[in-house]
């Protein structure tokens, strides 16, 4: 029986070979032909041919410089020290990607390693070689130094004879020329997903236990993955998939697809990452997604869909917010849904909770309590009704929903009292006219006001007086207005007073319609008339 140590060392050497075997990119013999090609397309037709993953920011190569060259089984370095000659950028392998980037490393560029172009450029006189290949004669042979001019429009190799207008490659001299008018190559290139906005390290997987014990180790945060799990947390530069986590996702940058966690989910939008950096969490750090047990926090320009348990906190959420007790964003275009409060500083759409707080608000904003700092509606009213004698509500939201709550009292016969809250609108019909529709329901305690509080806290039987108000309001001043309309009054009771055998309460008193159904429900319906005051 093979004991532990054997195991082991059989692990570091497949570990060590396996490595080994990422690191040979660089050595790759290049056989390629390219023809008024942008940077970035040569290196898109080196991956495309030898499966060679190359990550760089698109930003940091220059675009306008042309290349037309003809590489004949050159090492992949030699290429690439050629063709970044020139530019701020060098080039590293590391963990099986050729990572091209500002500050990395490069060596001199080798003169011979692009070769001419086949017949069909313009040509001076060929010199045979041994090895059968056609070497450019040059028509006026110089060396120079000095650093020419990098040119805006096209970079060009190959052989010349002609007097047309060309420009140099870096590190080329004056007999790897040919015209820049040159009939060019059409390439059609697609850069591979990785490439089309990031320049970090993209990984297709990412799996593990919690940082570092997982496949991406303690390098994890400098990686972009397309898929990701740990058993209890992960975290990474960014997601471009979906990610899973027993306990939280930890995305230091963006996440462009879901997250899944049992507790927390947290992206950091932050600007900068060693090694790499990238553009798009400059645009958002949430692109669509965040589900969690508990918490979901989302910095930055942040866009998509979160939901939580208990708290979702964002900058801009488009889409909507959904929480068991709170949400808070700067921006909302869409839902906030929160079982107890919403707090955002500036809502186009609509806000769903027990208490919404915003600065402003471009919809309709729907709770018990409901503030809104610049456009919100808080009004007091004053009363007098053919039933309730004296009426009181505070009504407060936006003037296309409000809540209210009301207090109600009987000054003489019972001095029955209730209290009740309900909903409205208000429309302007003019600068100074408008029109209020509220509804507003009373529960009724038939004690006296004069022995509250009791009544308040007793088990009665249904007795609702409910109250549909069509008002018109003139508006005084900006603090100031008197109202007044028509009401349509349903009561609704059990209530059967001691020592009478007539069920239902007694308060209305002009009604077109009273029945006491089979179940002991008596249903009075009436018109009655408010008028007050509005502060």
């Amino acid at each position: 029986m093979k004991s532990p140590r054997f195991f082991i060392i059989a692990f570091l050497c497949l570990l060590f070979f396996g490595q080994a075997a990422k690191a040979q990119h660089l050595k790759t013999k290049i056989t390629l032909q390219v023809n008024n090609a942008t940077l970035p397309q040569v290196l898109q037709k080196i991956q495309q041919k030898y499966a060679i993953p190359f990550s760089y920011l698109n930003n940091d190569l220059p675009a306008k410089n042309r290349i037309s060259a003809a590489i004949d089984a050159k090492p992949l370095a030699d290429v690439l020290d050629m063709l970044l000659a020139k530019t701020d950028v060098g080039y590293l392998e590391k963990n099986g990607q050729v990572i091209i980037k500002k500050g990395l490393p490069k060596n001199l560029p080798k003169t011979a390693t692009f070769n001419n172009l086949p017949p069909g450029a313009p040509s001076a006189s060929p010199k045979p070689q041994n090895n059968t290949r056609v070497e450019p004669k040059p028509a006026t042979p110089q060396k120079t130094t000095e650093k020419k001019p990098e040119p805006e429009a096209t970079n060009t190799i190959n052989q010349t004879g002609a007097p047309a207008p060309t420009a140099e490659l870096p590190g080329s001299d004056s007999t790897n020329m040919v015209p820049s008018d040159s009939k060019p190559l059409k390439l059609t290139v697609k850069l591979p997903r990785a490439f089309d906005e990031d320049s970090l390290e993209i990984r297709p997987y990412h799996v593990g236990f919690i940082y570092p014990f997982s496949s991406n180790g303690a390098r994890a945060n400098e990686f972009v993955n397309q898929f990701s799990f740990h058993a209890i947390a992960g975290t990474a530069a960014g997601s471009q998939g979906v990610e899973f986590a027993g306990l939280g996702n930890v995305d230091k940058k963006y996440v462009q697809g879901a997250q899944f966690a049992g507790f927390f989910n947290a992206i950091g939008n932050r600007n900068k990452l060693t090694p790499l950096k990238d553009s798009v969490a400059d645009r958002y750090s949430l692109q669509g997604g965040q589900f969690a047990g508990f918490l979901n926090i989302a910095n930055g320009n942040s866009k998509g869909a979160q939901f939580a348990g208990f708290l979702n906190v964002t900058k801009n959420i488009v889409g909507a917010q959904g929480a068991g007790f709170l949400n808070v964003a700067k921006n909302v275009h869409g839902v906030q849904m929160a079982g107890f409060m919403n707090k955002a500083k500036y809502v186009k759409g609509t806000q769903l909770g027990f208490i919404n707080i915003a600065d402003s608000v471009d919809g309709v904003p729907i709770g018990v309590f409901t503030l809104v700092k610049h456009n919100g509606y808080r009004h007091v009213e004053f009363y007098a009704a053919e039933d309730f004698n004296v009426n009181f509500t505070f009504k407060l939201g936006v003037p296309k929903f409000y809540t209210l709550i009301a207090l109600g009292a009987e000054l003489d016969d019972q001095k029955r009292w209730g209290y009740g809250a309900g909903f409205g609108s208000e429309w302007t019909i003019y600068k100074r006219f408008h029109v209020n529709t509220d509804l507003i329901s009373y529960y009724v305690i038939e004690d006296s006001y004069e022995n509250f509080p009791d009544g308040l806290f007793e088990d009665y039987e249904l007795n609702l007086l409910n109250k549909f108000r069509l008002l018109g309001t003139v508006q005084l001043g900006r603090n100031l207005a008197l109202f007044a309309g028509p009401t349509l009054n349903v009561m609704v009771s059990q209530y059967q007073q001691p020592g009478e055998s007539e069920v239902g309460s007694t308060l209305p008193e002009n009604t077109f319609y009273n029945k006491t159904g089979m179940d002991g429900t008596n249903v009075k319906i009436g018109i009655g008339f408010n008028v007050g005051i509005r502060f």
